[in-house]
């Protein structure tokens, strides 16, 4: 009231303009406004990281009929036997002359398996066109002279089908005949069985980008009359999965040690390998589509024959392996 004492009474200038002055005078007289207290921060939480998902390895556990063919070449580097006398150490054969040989092995290999978590596999199958060329063999030498027709002349004819039982886990590698040999010693199916066992990968399920797992497994083999136990020991280390395609990287060391013979003729085998192998499978279907790998091994064979002094010959093999699925 006291402000509108000394505004006294305001002229009138219409309508409009009292309204004006009316809203102009209120504004000056109200009383001042007192300032809001500053605002009080609040801590709001950081927004939780999203976890990115880690693809992980998820195998079928039965594994469908799948066909493969499969190559090996060996090539074979045999220094001259050396005679050692009794009493005198042993001396290392010259590689001045080597007797250089190759084998090849191929064969169309189908299985189907059954696969635990663990990555082992139990299969069955069967070995087809399963031949051997060798440069050792005078059949061999005669079957690449070409015709006069200037066509190659054909090769081997190829063995009989085999069927296969094969079983792995992480210690046992195990594929045989069936039916069993009566004697697998030097026998052209244990170079078949060879090549099964190649196809052989296990991946436990859970593995991921960067993870390993090491296999040591035992296998009989048998070669120049002398059966050979072989020490196999396996790392493997998953590298990437690509979609539908899972690369793995396998480093082999094998160790192998046998003695045969006769009461008058001894023979005794030692040695050791390294190789690695790439294999790639497939992550729906859980069968391997290709694998490529190398290996190198140097044997020692020691031939005692009485009254002759022992003989020391040492062979480098040098094995080439190719693997692809080709149906279904």
């Amino acid at each position: 009231m006291r402000c509108l004492r000394r505004v006294g009474r305001i002229p009138s200038f219409g309508r409009i303009a009292n309204a004006v002055v009316l809203v102009t005078v209120g504004a000056a007289c109200s009383p001042a406004l007192t300032p809001l207290p500053a605002p009080v921060p609040v801590n709001v939480p950081a927004p939780m990281p999203v976890a990115r998902r880690v693809p992980r390895v998820a195998l079928p556990t039965r594994l469908p009929t799948t066909a493969w063919r499969v190559t090996s070449t060996t090539r074979l580097s045999a220094s001259p036997p050396v005679e050692t006398p009794v009493g005198v150490r042993e001396t290392r054969p010259t590689t001045s002359r080597l007797d250089e040989q190759q084998v090849e092995t191929r064969a169309l290999v189908s299985l189907m398996f059954d696969r635990t978590p663990s990555g082992a596999l139990r299969g069955t199958g069967q070995v087809d066109s399963f031949t051997v060329r060798s440069t050792m063999d005078t059949a061999d030498a005669a079957v690449q002279r070409v015709t006069a027709t200037g066509q190659e002349a054909p090769r081997r004819a190829p063995s009989a089908r085999l069927l296969i039982d094969a079983l792995l886990d992480s210690t046992v590698s195990r594929v045989v005949v069936r039916p069993a040999l009566g004697n697998e010693c030097d026998r052209s199916e244990m170079s078949a069985v060879q090549l099964v066992r190649e196809l052989l990968v296990r991946v436990p399920d859970g593995a991921t980008v960067g993870d390993q797992w090491r296999d040591s497994t035992v296998a009989l083999v048998c070669r120049l009359g002398v059966p050979i136990t072989v020490f196999t020991a396996t790392q493997s280390t998953l590298m990437r999965i690509d979609g539908d395609l899972i690369t793995i990287r396998r480093v082999i060391s094998s160790r192998l040690s046998g003695t045969g013979g006769s009461a008058f003729r001894a023979l005794e085998v030692t040695g050791a390998s390294t190789g690695m192998q790439t294999a790639e499978l497939s992550a729906s279907r859980g069968t391997l589509e290709q694998l490529r790998g190398t290996s190198t091994a140097t044997l020692t064979l020691r031939e005692r024959s009485a009254p002759a002094s022992p003989r020391v010959q040492r062979v480098t093999q040098r094995v080439e392996l190719r693997v692809e699925r080709i149906m279904p």
